[in-house]
């Protein structure tokens, strides 16, 4: 009984790793999250991310507009997040990586960074939609 308890628990244990191993979601995003997908023919938007800020911080769009927002990381990982909308795309630092985005209505929009601590170190910006 001890050795089929013991077998059983190799096997779960080994199964764990290879899970592990193969990593989180498939959709690209450096933590594993899916980044929101760019439709055809949207407009880039480049944004850097470093240091706990955001260049530019403040974005206008236009409501209706397809939008890639094209996210360049200089240090470490971090994503852009949009209140009310969620993810739109994370990176790994030191690498760049795209996420579609798209409003319906005009307003005025908060983006952050969620990764843990960033957001509270000023890592915010407002979108403008017209």
């Amino acid at each position: 009984m001890y050795k089929q308890a013991m077998g059983r628990a190799i096997a779960v244990g080994a199964l764990l790793v290879t899970l592990a191993a193969c990593g989180g979601g498939g959709g690209g995003g450096a933590g594993g999250a899916e980044n929101a997908p760019v439709k055809a023919g949207a407009r880039k938007v480049t944004v850097d991310a470093r240091n706990y800020e955001f260049d530019p911080s403040k974005l206008d769009l236009s409501a209706g507009e397809d939008v890639a927002i094209v996210l360049h990381s200089e240090d470490q990982r971090h994503d852009f997040t949009v209140e009310g909308k969620g993810l739109v795309v994370d990176v790994a630092g030191g690498k760049t990586a795209s996420g579609g985005l798209r409003f319906a209505k005009p307003g005025k929009y908060t983006f952050y960074c969620s990764i843990p601590g960033h957001r509270a170190a000023g890592m915010v910006g407002t979108i403008t939609v017209s």
